[in-house]
């Protein structure tokens, strides 16, 4: 059933598979900030729809829902987007999925209503604070293939910030950063290009601009009992290998996987092994 559901006078884009009566639904968050689902429901979503019922939608500005009047971002509004949605759903409680910058606000979400989150699963993010220096700087040298470029890197980084770094690096380098496998990369960007959807950057340079929250993300919800799965691929240089690993360790409910076949999206490079272990943290 996909659908537009009007949440805090946004239309929003929403599409369940299945029926949430029957098992607790998986709820999909998207990354972006401004990312869109399209490519993660055509690829990944036929896998997870065999496990249960599968909601995806997305967030205020992104993709296919309708961007806000009064240009109105935050992380509290974008929680409250989906409690709202929730509620419409009709649905008791839910299985949360995010994905990169997803992952903190399914975290977001999971802090501010516990009682309503069954499962967490984190893929390809760290919950890192603003003390905790970016591994982008790094990744992208890493990966860039040439003298010119890595110097780029540093002098934009130094003059405004790991953030900048997105700004000077092209296409092919933001595959081999995102990617560990180039087909799948080239797979990826088909799709988006058949979307005709673009992430505008609206949404993240409004949450750029928003204080840090007074309390680390990791620090609340290591305070609850709630089972969380963290997912990352090896070759990963978005979030990093270490940092989710840390992020696991201090979770009391929470079990780390690694990809070793994958980067930032395990859930197109190693496809199979994802949905298994997702189906086997839903079933246990």
């Amino acid at each position: 059933m996909e659908s537009r559901l009007v949440v805090n006078g946004v239309r929003h884009w929403v599409r369940v598979v299945g029926d949430p009566r029957v098992r607790t639904p998986l709820v999909v968050v998207h990354g972006g900030p401004g990312g869109f689902i399209y490519d993660f429901e055509r690829l990944t979503g036929p896998l997870l729809e065999q496990l249960g019922p599968v909601v995806y939608y997305e967030q205020r500005g992104s993709g296919r829902s309708d961007r806000p009047s009064d240009g109105r971002y935050d992380v509290p509004l974008l929680v409250d987007d989906l409690e709202q949605l929730r509620r419409q759903l009709d649905l008791p409680r839910v299985t949360l999925l995010g994905i990169s910058f997803g992952g903190d606000l399914a975290a977001e979400y999971t802090v501010a209503y516990p009682e309503r989150v069954d499962r967490l699963i984190l893929q390809g993010t760290a919950l890192a604070g603003p003390l905790t220096p970016s591994p982008w700087t790094s990744g992208f040298e890493a990966v860039a293939t040439s003298d010119e470029l890595r110097t780029a890197i540093r002098v934009a980084v130094a003059e405004s910030g790991p953030g900048a770094v997105w700004e000077v690096v092209d296409r092919e380098t933001t595959d081999r950063f995102l990617f560990h496998q180039p087909a799948v990369a080239q797979q990826i960007r088909g799709l988006w290009e058949e979307s005709g959807l673009v992430n505008t950057g609206e949404l993240a340079g409004a949450l750029a601009k928003q204080p840090p929250r007074p309390v680390p993300l990791a620090d609340d919800l290591a305070a609850l009992d709630v089972p969380v799965l963290v997912l990352i691929g090896l070759w990963d240089r978005n979030a990093g290998v270490d940092a989710c690993r840390d992020l696991a360790t201090r979770l009391p409910r929470a079990r780390l996987h690694v990809f070793h076949g994958s980067a930032h999206f395990p859930n197109a490079e190693e496809p199979a092994e994802y949905a298994a272990e997702v189906a086997a943290f839903l079933a246990d």
